[in-house]
Order: C-alpha cells, then sequence, then structure tokens
C-alpha cells in the first residue's frame, strides 16, 4: 500500500517538476515592432459602477507617458451572445490595453515614476486582483 502511494507521490511530483521547466524557459525573442500591454482588473467593490469609475480616470493619467502609441480602456462590454461559452470571460470589472512603441517602451512606462505613484496611489487601493498579458506585432 504504502509503494502505491509513493510511486503516485513520484509521479505527481514529476508531472510538476515538468510543467514548472516548461514555464521557466522561455524563448528570448528579439521583437522590432509595437507591444501590445492588456491589463484584466477585478475591484475590491466588484461591479460598482463608483468604483469603476475612480479607476479609470486614475488610470487615464498613464496614457500621457513616454512610449505609448495608444491607450483604451473601459468597463466589461456586456456583450449579449446568442451561445453562452466557458471561453467567453466577462467576470472582470475594467479592462486596459495600451500600445506601446516597442519592448523597451513598456519596459521604461513600468519604472516611469508617475506609472508607480499612480499605480500605488490611486490604483492599487481600488483592485482585487490582475492579470497582465504582453504581445508583440
Amino acid at each position: 500500500m504504502k509503494t502505491v502511494h509513493f510511486k503516485r507521490l513520484v509521479i505527481l511530483l514529476a508531472a510538476l517538476g515538468l510543467g514548472n521547466a516548461a514555464h521557466a524557459e522561455r524563448p528570448s525573442t528579439d521583437i522590432d515592432g509595437k507591444v501590445h500591454h492588456l491589463v484584466i482588473i477585478w475591484l475590491k467593490q466588484h461591479g460598482d459602477p463608483e468604483a469603476r469609475r475612480k479607476y479609470i480616470e486614475g488610470s487615464k493619467r498613464l496614457s500621457k507617458l513616454p512610449g505609448v502609441v495608444s491607450y483604451d480602456i473601459g468597463p466589461v462590454a456586456g456583450i449579449k451572445r446568442e451561445h453562452p461559452s466557458p471561453s467567453v470571460d466577462d467576470s472582470f470589472d475594467v479592462a486596459v490595453s495600451a500600445t506601446f512603441e516597442s519592448k523597451e517602451a513598456l519596459e521604461n512606462y513600468s519604472k516611469h515614476p508617475e506609472h508607480q505613484t499612480v499605480i500605488q496611489e490611486v490604483l492599487k487601493p481600488l483592485v482585487s486582483h490582475y492579470k497582465v498579458y504582453d504581445f508583440a506585432d
């Protein structure tokens, strides 16, 4: 009986190790074009229009930072679909879609003092959790 549990444990740990290795070794890519930065936000006061408005208004300051080509922010669209799909996630409160001149521009944006101030003092107090997706042209 103990041998069966031990074998299962070894198999589980091996599987977890392979999964982590896949995430650890990401291919390095040379990016020459624009970079898109998508942030999906769930607020502490989920669904609250005033909290959503505060987040959106506070975030707009970031659109003026160097390297930003475009900056769009808004609430979940609430699109009615004929056939519901588990692939469609409308559980979030706000999404930001920003485009940057380059990978370096996004990296500099993230380190910019105004970005740090807005995130820490204005946005972070409103946020429960968020996801970030960055991709290149």
